[in-house]
C-alpha cells in the first residue's frame, strides 16, 4: 500500500498540448532549454523537407510550412521528444490530443515508466465545417462584388503600386495600417483588401463597401479579376494537399510521418488557405490584363495569405520582383517564429525582397533564420503618437492604474485572465483594468457575471489607459509590450509560454523595468511592491 502511494507521488503528469505554464516545474525547465535550442533546428528542418515542393503554391498553404507554433504543434512535439530523452528514469503520464504523437512516444520510449493517454478531438467535423464556411464566404464575397460593385477603370499607361491590406468589420481597426499614399500623374496607388470577417451577411458587407468606396479610398478588388475557375482551384486545395502526406518525414532518426500527415490533413484555416491561393491567382490575372505594376507592398506577417501574395507578385511580375516590400509596423514576439523569414521562403519568393521594420531592436530577430534578408528601417506610422509621447513628471507621478492587455489568442488570454482574477480575489484592494483584443470578444472566455468587481472591463483607447497606468500585464503576440515599453509602464510578464525572458531581451529591458511571474501569488506580491 505504501509503495503504491509513493509511486503515485512520484508520478509526473504532463499535458503536452497545453501551454508551458501548465507543465510540471522540473519538466518545464528542461523543456524551455530544449525549446530555445530547437527554434533554428526546427526552421532549418522545415526548409529541408520543403525543398522538393517549394515551387508548389499548395505546399505553402499547409500547416508544416507555416512555422507558426500557435497553430502547428511540430516544434512543441520535437521539444517534447528531446525532453523525454532526458527524463527516461521518471514515471510520466503524458496527455495529448494527437494519436500520432502518442504512437511515436510509445514506440520510442517502450517502458512502463512513460504512459500516454489520448484525449481525442472531433477534428473531421471541424475541418468539414471550416471548409464549407470558407467556401460560402468566398462565394458570397465574389458574387456581391461582381454584381454590386463597379470595377474601377485603370489606365494601363499608369504605373501602379499595389498595396495589401486586411479589412475587418471594425472601422477603427481598418485605420492606421499605412501612412497616406499620394498619387502622382504617372504613379497610382491601389489598395487590394483581404476581408477578415468572423461571419458574413449582406448588411455588414454593404456597410464595409460604402466605407471602402469613398473617393479618398483608392481600393480595387481582386474579385473583379478572378474567374470562377480560380475559386474552384482554391476550394480543391483540400484534395491536392494529400500529395504531401505520402512522403517520409524523419526528425533525429525518428519517423514522424504520421504526425506530419495529421497536421496537414487536420489544418482547418480554410479562409486563410483560400485567400492565400486567390491572392496568388490575382497576380496571374493582373499580368494577363497587362496591368503596369511597378511595386508591391505587403502587410507582412508571413502568414499563408502573405505567401500567396508575394509568390504571385514575384512570379507573374518577375521583371520587377525585386520591388516587393514587406511592411512590419508592429512588435516582434519571440514565439511568433513565422514572422522571421527562412532561407527557403526567401529563395522560393514567398516572402518579400525587402522588409520594413520600425526599430533597430527588431533587426536581430528578423534576420534570425536568414541573415541575408534585406531590411529597411523606417519610423512607425501606427505608433508615432506613443513613440513621440513625453509624459511630464507630474503625469508620471499621477499614474496609478494596473492594466491587463489581452493578445487575442484564446488559450493565452484564458491563462492571463485566470492569473489576474485570482490575484483580484487574493487582494480585493487590487484593481485591474482589462483591455480585450479587438479580434477576440472577452465573452468567449468569461462572462461578465464571473468577473470580480475589482476586475474592470475597459473598451476605450489603450494608449490613453496606458498613459494613466503604473503597471501593465501582458503576454502573447501583440503590440502591447511595445506600447508599454514606449509609455514607460512597469511591465509584468506572466511566464505563460516558453521564451518569456527572451521577449524582455528583445527590448533590452533591465530588471527595474519588468518582472516575470509564474502564478497569482507572485503577481499579487509584485503588484503590492509597486503600488
Amino acid at each position: 500500500m505504501k509503495s503504491k502511494k509513493k509511486a503515485s507521488r512520484n508520478l509526473v503528469t504532463w499535458p503536452i498540448d497545453k501551454l508551458p505554464i501548465n507543465f510540471p516545474d522540473g519538466v518545464r525547465k528542461l523543456y524551455e532549454k530544449n525549446y530555445i535550442k530547437n527554434r533554428k533546428k526546427y526552421t532549418f528542418w522545415i526548409d529541408k523537407v520543403g525543398e522538393n515542393c517549394c515551387e508548389d503554391i499548395d505546399w505553402w498553404m499547409t500547416l508544416p510550412s507555416y512555422r507558426n507554433p500557435y497553430y502547428s504543434n511540430i516544434l512543441n512535439y520535437m521539444t517534447v521528444i528531446d525532453t523525454l530523452n532526458q527524463l527516461k528514469k521518471k514515471r510520466i503520464k503524458i496527455i495529448t490530443h494527437s494519436k500520432s504523437m502518442s504512437e511515436i512516444i510509445n514506440q520510442k520510449f517502450r517502458t512502463n515508466k512513460i504512459n500516454v493517454y489520448v484525449k481525442k478531438k472531433l477534428t473531421f467535423f471541424i475541418v468539414v465545417k471550416s471548409l464549407f464556411s470558407s467556401i460560402i464566404f468566398q462565394t458570397i464575397l465574389y458574387c456581391f462584388i461582381n454584381i454590386f460593385v463597379k470595377k474601377k477603370k485603370i489606365n494601363k499607361k499608369n504605373k501602379i503600386i499595389i498595396i495589401d491590406k486586411f479589412v475587418t468589420l471594425r472601422k477603427k481597426q481598418n485605420l492606421n495600417f499605412y501612412k497616406p499614399f499620394e498619387d502622382t500623374k504617372e504613379i497610382k496607388n491601389f489598395i487590394v483588401p483581404s476581408f477578415v470577417f468572423r461571419s458574413l451577411n449582406f448588411v455588414d458587407l454593404k456597410n464595409v463597401m460604402i466605407e471602402l468606396l469613398k473617393k479618398e479610398n483608392n481600393y480595387i478588388f481582386k474579385e473583379h479579376y478572378l474567374k470562377i475557375q480560380d475559386l474552384l482551384f482554391a476550394f480543391f486545395h483540400i484534395l491536392r494537399r494529400k500529395k504531401f502526406v505520402n512522403r517520409k518525414y524523419d526528425y533525429k532518426k525518428n519517423d514522424i510521418s504520421k504526425l506530419i500527415k495529421e497536421e496537414i490533413l487536420n489544418f482547418n484555416d480554410f479562409k486563410s488557405i483560400h485567400t492565400g491561393i486567390l491572392n496568388y491567382l490575382f497576380f496571374k490575372r493582373a499580368a494577363d490584363k497587362k496591368l503596369n505594376l511597378i511595386k508591391s507592398i505587403n502587410w507582412f506577417e508571413n502568414q499563408i495569405v502573405d505567401k500567396g501574395w508575394n509568390l504571385g507578385f514575384r512570379k507573374f511580375f518577375s521583371k520587377i520582383e525585386k520591388n516587393s516590400y514587406g511592411y512590419q509596423d508592429f512588435n516582434k514576439h519571440y514565439n511568433l517564429i513565422s514572422n522571421s523569414p527562412s532561407r527557403l521562403e526567401y529563395n522560393s519568393k514567398v516572402t518579400p525582397e525587402k522588409i520594413v521594420i520600425i526599430s533597430k531592436l527588431f533587426k536581430k530577430i528578423t534576420k534570425e533564420f536568414f541573415f541575408s534578408q534585406k531590411l529597411i528601417l523606417e519610423k512607425s506610422w501606427r505608433f508615432k503618437k506613443i513613440i513621440n509621447n513625453k509624459l511630464s513628471s507630474i503625469q508620471m507621478s499621477k499614474r496609478n492604474k494596473i492594466t491587463l492587455i489581452l493578445c487575442g489568442l484564446k488559450h493565452i488570454d484564458e491563462e492571463l485572465i485566470k492569473l489576474t482574477i485570482n490575484s483580484c480575489l487574493l487582494d480585493n484592494k487590487i484593481k485591474i483594468y482589462v483591455k480585450p483584443h479587438p479580434i477576440l470578444d472577452i465573452s468567449y472566455i468569461i462572462s461578465k457575471t464571473k468577473m470580480p468587481k475589482n476586475f474592470i472591463l475597459y473598451n476605450g483607447n489603450l494608449q490613453k489607459l496606458l498613459q494613466e497606468s503604473l503597471i501593465s500585464i501582458t503576454a502573447g503576440p501583440s503590440s502591447a509590450l511595445l506600447e508599454s515599453f514606449y509609455l514607460k509602464t512597469f511591465i509584468i510578464l506572466p511566464n505563460i509560454e516558453s521564451g518569456t525572458e527572451e521577449n524582455a531581451k528583445i527590448f533590452n529591458l533591465n530588471r527595474s523595468q519588468f518582472a516575470i511571474i509564474n502564478n497569482s501569488k507572485e503577481l499579487t506580491k509584485t503588484i503590492k511592491s509597486l503600488i
